[in-house]
């Protein structure tokens, strides 16, 4: 990643169950470096979109290659504004096609740089050591204005009803197992009353109560609150 005012890269390494809050502003690619028989590397972006170009979607853009906002301005105006060749210019804005997930070829020349072990220690936390993250346990969080907790339930455990007092929003996305959830909206409304299952997710509305009821398989569930405290 590129952090804002700045121009140092910072590469760490991540595993699962890590972490790791992308502040407004910063550049970042993600590589998965394993061989062919590596599993999938799957990555759940969590975020407030209040302030976004279109509300309720992530906003983000391409900075080099045929899409991105480099690649709108002529080879001309490339290359004259960061003193390079014509040619150079092409390449950085017309030699990359692909979008969003990219398959690199077997080329010797292509280099991905090693992950600092100091920076993976400072700006990453794996969850699965610590069920509730806050700027408290993770300071980086605070750039964020994000916390994040994990709630794993074994087979047919239920959880006790939770709610925000703060006029938070929660995310919760289901990364394991299967099970039911419940969400209780004021005046003790029942709003929703669903079976769930790996891969969905669920808004909960401020001041809104959740409980979550495992399956046979037990139920693992991610959550994401608008507020790093």
């Amino acid at each position: 990643m590129v952090f804002p005012n700045t121009s140092e890269e910072v590469v760490i390494k991540l595993k699962k169950g890590d972490v790791i809050p992308i502040p407004l502003g910063s550049v970042s690619w993600w590589f998965n470096n394993g061989g062919s028989n590596s599993e999938e590397l799957v990555v759940v972006f969590l975020g407030e979109t209040t302030r976004a170009y279109i509300p309720g979607q992530f906003t983000y853009f391409f900075v080099a290659g045929t899409l991105s906002l480099l690649g709108g301005f002529s080879t001309e105006f490339v290359s004259k504004s960061y003193n390079i060749t014509k040619d150079e210019a092409d390449k950085i804005t017309k030699s990359q096609t692909g979008v969003l997930i990219i398959k690199l070829g077997e080329d010797e020349k292509t280099k991905i740089p090693k992950p600092s072990e100091n920076s993976t220690h400072k700006l990453v936390h794996n969850i699965t050591c610590a069920t509730t993250l806050t700027e408290k346990e993770f300071p980086f969080l605070k750039q964020a204005g994000l916390s994040a907790s994990l709630i794993k339930l074994e087979a047919n455990a239920i959880s006790s009803p939770t709610y925000t007092t703060d006029a938070t929003v929660q995310l919760v996305y289901v990364a394991g197992g299967s099970g039911q959830i419940q969400i209780v909206g004021l005046n003790g409304q029942l709003v929703l009353d669903t079976e769930v299952t790996a891969g969905d997710l669920l808004v909960v509305p401020r001041f809104f109560m959740v409980a979550k009821l495992a399956g046979e398989n037990g139920l693992e569930c991610f959550s994401v609150i608008t507020s790093s405290q």
